[in-house]
């Protein structure tokens, strides 16, 4: 992890990167064109270095077929990431908290949309397993509307002993199952808070089920199939938001 970089694109994506976390651009690249003249100041300002943007014939390592809107950048991954000892040092615990935990998501659209739900109500980070998970790329980056600068990202080693350490420190752990008993809508969230989602296909692995003090499961309308993990983690976190108004103030 440490050494990894990823390309990023687009204007929003790159402005809130260069805004929020300016350390972890490493270089920006202009097509000839490109009129952002804020982005062009920003950069400028922190002394990140920028580069021409040749389109026939990208840097290695740039997709070709993004729409980068004439603007890329290069971002160290260990400048975005936190390791979770050093977050759990870091973070104040109250009843507003709220952590999302992936576990095993492995669409890069899902991961980008869960990071910019959580952002927008109020969550204090998600926490990303290093192993059967989908990592943050260029691509989850750009879903995520540029909230993976705003909210921390916490790199995880194993999902269980990371669950039992935040249950230590007096967190309850939920899970998302569509089959679950107890509904969303009844739970009151009054204690440190911390949302598991599960693989998009096979749902939570059975020991860290295990582990959760409470799974819950959304009510829908019975014609309609069940949500995506990206909308059950939105409708979730609005759920808990709701609860906690501090939280998105």
């Amino acid at each position: 992890m440490a050494s990894e970089q990823i390309y990023i694109y687009g204007r929003h994506a790159i402005a809130e990167a260069i805004q929020n976390t300016p350390h972890a651009v490493k270089k920006i690249f202009f097509t000839p064109q490109f009129d952002g003249a804020e982005i062009r100041k920003i950069a400028n300002t922190q002394n990140i270095p920028v580069e021409a943007l040749n389109l026939g014939a990208l840097p290695q390592g740039i997709d070709e077929t993004a729409a980068h809107q004439g603007v890329s950048a290069i971002i160290s991954l260990a400048s975005i990431m936190r390791p979770y000892k050093e977050f759990a040092r870091g973070i104040t615990i109250t009843n507003d908290t709220m952590l999302v935990l992936l576990g095993e998501v492995e669409d890069p659209q899902n991961v980008g949309a869960v990071i910019r739900s959580a952002a927008a109500f109020g969550a204090a980070g998600v926490l990303i397993p290093e192993h059967n998970q989908a990592q943050i790329t260029g691509a989850v980056v750009k879903v995520s509307a540029g909230m993976a600068f705003r909210i921390p990202l916490v790199t995880i080693g194993n999902v269980n002993t990371t669950i039992r350490d935040l249950k230590d420190r007096g967190f309850w752990i939920y899970g998302l199952e569509g089959e679950a008993e107890t509904a969303l809508a009844d739970e009151g969230f009054d204690a440190p808070t911390v949302l598991v989602l599960g693989n998009e296909s096979k749902g939570i692995r059975q020991k860290t089920r295990e582990l959760c003090d409470i799974l819950l499961s959304i009510s829908t309308n019975p014609k309609c199939e069940s949500l995506n993990a990206a909308a059950s983690a939105a409708v979730a976190l609005y759920a808990w938001s709701a609860k906690h108004p501090n939280a998105v103030r």
